[in-house]
This record gives C-alpha cells, structure tokens and sequence, in this order.
C-alpha cells in the first residue's frame, strides 16, 4: 500500500498502462511535500466518445486521496473493466487536489476546499454563523493549552447552537474568511478550473454520468456512507436509491452524516455535459474517527501553515495527526471499505448499462 502522494501517483500510473487506459496528465504549479512533480491524472477506459460514462474522483479533499487512490487501484487492476457494458467508458480522476493529497492537508495551496469551491462567486452561498465561530477556529498558537480551550470554546458553541447548527456554522462552507477553516474561496481554484477542463471534453458525447467522490473522515470507523446531494423528489435521488439502495442518504432530508453545503463539485459535472446528461452523483464516505478528532486534526493543520514552520518537526507530528484523522492505519478498515468501494462501482456500471444513451 503506497504511503504518500508520490507512491500512490506512480502506483496509480502503472495501473492505468497495465489496463490500457489513455492517460492525460495536468501539471500543478506548486511542488509537493518531498519535491516532487504534482499533477492530476486522468485515465479513461472504453470508447472516448461513450454515451455512459463511471467518473471516479480521488483527492477531491486531498490526504484523503490516500484511500480513494487505492479504491481507483483496485478497479482498475479488477474485472470490472474487462467487460463493460457496450458504449460506455470507465473515467479515473487521480488526485483532484494534488498538492493537498501530498502536503496531507484537506485543502489546497491557497487554503481553499475544493469542494466548495464550486459556486456563482457573484453571489457566494452565504453562512451567517461561521463568523461566530471562526475566531476559536484560529488560534494564535497551539500545544496542550491551547488544545483544551479550543474544547472548552467547542462546548460552549455547541451550547448555543446546538449540534446540528454547530456542525453546519463550521463545514457548510464559508466564503469570507480566507484563513478559516471550510474555506470555498473567491474565484475557481486551480483543481476547479483543471477539472472543468479536462471534463468539458472528455464527457462531450456523454448522455448519462455516474460520478463516485471518494472521501473519508465522516461516520462509524469502516461504514461507507454514500453521501447523494440531488434534490428530494428529483429523478437522480430516485436512480441513486434504486442503484444502491439503504446507504444512500440525503443531507437536504436530514439524514446524513454530512450537513448540506454549496460549492460541491459532483453536483457540477452536468453543468460540463454538451448534451445534458443525465448525472447521478455520489460520495462514498468513509468513516474513520470521531468528528472531534478530527476537527482538531484540521485546526492544528490550519495553524500550522499559517503560523509555523510546515517542515519542522512539530509540523511532522501535526501531519501525521491529519493523517490519521482521514487515513486508518489498519488491513481490515482498508481491505473492507475498498471492497465495498468495488461493489458500489459494480452497481453503478449495471445501473448505467438501463439508462437510454
């Protein structure tokens, strides 16, 4: 199992050729942790000008890239790609977000998520109650006494706005705080305008996209969570529930692990279809440890690229503390939740083979 951005690329790269797929490769601005080149790659099996089309993205949040690249891997070195339905075409996006899949940061190099980061930037969604919240977010250091009063500040927010209104003043998305936390930027983002490229014009003769995001962090330890943001009552919701039946939740109908949020980037794919396809959009979310770990985990790494050295030793620890928080570090948790990424992969092939092209 490769360990970071570097390997996971490489690995993912031999995959691809063994397999036979085409390969378009982005190059990104900046370096990575160790040097390295950063790209986002994308390897397209089956006709180029399918009318169906499987897009699987990794790295959207990028460290959590570490489990999407192997769910990416195992379906490309499976079965599954050596007997697709007629006219359709397996599509893998590695690393979304390149370089905060090595840096094992969720955002970008301009502290951006990227999967807020997809909105009408003249009229940004907006979140009243981040502000509230963004000053304990932002500590001006960071060790054992800052830790505690960050749980004492928590405490008392949750208080006041309860869990649920917690959870969304926080990861919903903000879009006036450059240095916070969920920050979905002012205009699209290197990894947005790299995805509405590539996808502009590989998905041009596409009649129906299934698109499968996978990220981790939210849930049980080992509980995939297929996060589907279309509206209740639409026709996707509807083709999600009958492709995948009970893990399939909606945040707009309160029951999911996941607030509703703007600026998603599955949501933005049909905008990016010529033809208008018909597009059923997922997350496969994966859950990993408990939500207060790892909000502390994003805090520490917030301070730590605002306020101190990224390549001292301390920086090492916090990353490592990313790490964990998205990444368990146990064969069991991996070997389960990358089978069951095949399988929902399985299903969403079958359930694209009964839409019209």
């Amino acid at each position: 199992m490769p360990s970071d951005y570097a390997h996971a690329r490489i690995a993912f790269l031999d995959a691809a050729t063994r397999r036979g797929a085409r390969i378009e490769s982005v190059a990104h601005p900046r370096q990575g942790l160790h040097g390295e080149a950063l790209a986002t790659d994308l390897a397209w099996i089956g006709p180029p000008d399918a009318a169906r089309v499987v897009l699987s993205l990794s790295g959207t949040h990028g460290v959590e890239g570490l489990h999407g690249s192997a769910c990416q891997r195992a379906a490309l070195a499976g079965p599954l790609a050596d007997r697709l339905p007629a006219d359709t075409a397996l599509a893998f996006v590695h690393a979304v977000n390149p370089y905060g899949f090595s840096w094992l940061r969720r955002v970008d190099h301009e502290n951006i998520d990227v999967n807020r980061n997809f909105v009408d930037f003249t009229a940004p969604p907006v979140n009243p109650d981040y502000a509230g919240v963004h000053p304990l977010l932002v500590p001006d250091e960071w060790g054992t006494a800052a830790l505690g009063r960050l749980r004492a500040d928590l405490d008392a927010a949750v208080a006041r706005l309860g869990r649920q209104g917690m959870a969304r003043a926080i990861s919903g998305g903000q879009y006036t705080h450059p240095d916070g936390l969920f920050y979905g930027g002012g205009a699209p983002c290197w990894s947005h305008r790299t995805i509405a490229d590539l996808l502009s014009r590989t998905l041009r003769k596409a009649a129906a996209v299934c698109v499968l995001d996978h990220h981790t962090g939210l849930g049980p330890a080992g509980h995939t969570e297929l996060i589907c943001r279309h509206a209740p009552g639409s026709r996707e919701l509807a083709l999600a529930r009958a492709w995948w039946g009970a893990d399939v939740t909606s945040p707009a109908s309160g029951e999911s692990v996941s607030v509703v949020l703007g600026g998603n980037l599955r949501e933005a794919v049909a905008g990016w279809s010529p033809r208008a396809a018909t597009v059923v959009a997922i997350a496969l979310e994966v859950g990993t440890t408990p939500a207060e770990t790892v909000l502390t985990a994003l805090v520490a790494d917030n301070w730590l690229h605002r306020r101190d050295d990224p390549r001292s030793a301390l920086g090492e620890r916090i990353r490592g503390q990313v790490r964990a928080a998205f990444f368990l570090d146990d064969a069991a948790w991996l070997t389960s939740t990358v089978a069951r990424a095949q399988t929902v992969l399985a299903q969403a092939l079958d359930g694209l083979a009964r839409e019209p092209a």
